[in-house]
């Protein structure tokens, strides 16, 4: 994984943007929830966008900045999984911007979901016992509670898996994601670049 966080920084550097691997959960939250606590504090910090990338994913095009993910005043874009699973939106590479305050709100709104209801907190970690992506975690909270108003308001725009979702390297594809068994992609990947 460490060539992945060397691209990511490579391709923030490339364009001028601020670069941050968190080491340390930030909140006292499960940590599928640090992503959205962390795109919420960067809005409210002053931030004009912030690009999610979870440890197992990595920017494959270097060149196309940030902005040009965005296709009208969308706050949020966003993919479904690639076709071995079925979500049709996957939280694991995310793009949000402020937009006049449409980023701050809907990450607001997400964030609001996580009761904790069904979370032990231990000594070390986060525990839930409930359905892995349903909606006790970020990504089923957001498709159960938010996705078709999110998408029907004009906030986020669902791209094609292939643009965020990818885990090899495709036609426009922006960003690629070695989730679950598909980081058995990542030493061809590393390979080929």
């Amino acid at each position: 994984m460490a060539f992945l966080l060397h691209r990511n920084g490579l391709y923030a550097e490339r364009h001028g943007y601020e670069h941050m691997f968190v080491q340390k959960a930030a909140y006292d939250l499960p940590v599928y929830w640090q992503k959205v606590a962390m795109a919420r504090r960067l809005m409210e910090a002053g931030y004009d966008a912030a690009l999610w990338l979870d440890t197992d994913a990595v920017v494959h095009d270097l060149d196309r900045p940030l902005d040009a993910l965005f296709e009208a005043d969308e706050a949020m874009v966003a993919a479904g999984d690639n076709p071995f699973w079925s979500s049709p939106f996957n939280a694991g590479v995310f793009a949000v911007r402020a937009a006049d305050g449409r980023g701050l709100s809907l990450t607001g709104r997400w964030l609001d979901l996580f009761r904790g209801a069904r979370w032990t907190r231990t000594p070390t970690a986060w525990e839930c016992q409930e359905e892995w992506a349903g909606p006790d975690f970020e990504q089923g909270a957001f498709v159960a509670h938010l996705l078709a108003d999110a998408t029907a308001s004009g906030e986020l725009r669902l791209a094609d898996w292939r643009l965020l979702q990818s885990p090899f390297p495709v036609e426009g594809a922006f960003a690629l994601h070695f989730a679950g068994p598909f980081k058995a992609n990542l030493p061809a990947y590393v390979q080929l670049i």
